[in-house]
């Protein structure tokens, strides 16, 4: 008898997260779950739970409250060339292209509501003397840029030295987080 060769399992988890399939929100099967990915834009008029975890980056939430268009971003760093592969991971970059996103599929700016999560204060600085820490420069990206457009802020959940988990429902605005 002659010994059958062994064929290698299929391992989801060698691919990246955007070829994984998209799965209904356990606790809620209105919402199709998008895990964002850092440095990635995400946008939908349909109802979604986009989800991502949240350290000194930061996803700023957008929602139109008239049409009920939503979408996230996940930028990690505060500026960065335009031209550079994955530029959507810096906020001068991403936080407009999911602004230009938004208002593509027909937001407008004057219905938009802002939320901004993470920026975590780990023990990493920049600069001289000063502390300049990453995740309040992405902080500060991003609110700066919410105030050139006029997008009104009305949640703001940042800071702090501990990361987050954050669900944002494209559909309706909630956004929530809880600290990991």
């Amino acid at each position: 008898m002659t010994a059958k060769p062994k064929m290698q399992a299929f391992n989801p988890a060698v691919l990246p997260m955007e070829y994984l399939p998209r799965i209904p929100y356990a606790s809620d099967d209105k919402h199709t779950r998008h895990y964002l990915i850092p440095g990635k834009i995400f946008a939908a008029a349909q109802p979604f739970a986009i989800t991502t975890i949240l350290g000194s980056g930061v996803s700023l939430c957008l929602w139109d409250s008239a049409l009920g268009i939503g979408g996230a971003n996940h930028v990690m760093l505060a500026e960065g060339p335009e031209e550079s592969e994955n530029a959507t991971r810096y906020a001068n970059v991403g936080n407009p292209a999911l602004l230009q996103r938004m208002l593509s599929m027909g937001a407008e700016i004057r219905t938009l509501e802002a939320k901004i999560f993470g920026g975590s204060l780990p023990n990493i600085s920049f600069g001289g003397g000063e502390k300049t820490h990453m995740g309040e420069m992405n902080v500060n990206a991003t609110i700066h840029f919410l105030r050139m457009k006029g997008i009104r802020l009305v949640q703001n959940e940042v800071g702090g030295t501990r990361g987050r988990k954050l669900v944002f429902h494209t559909d309706d605005g909630r956004a929530w987080s809880e600290q990991l």
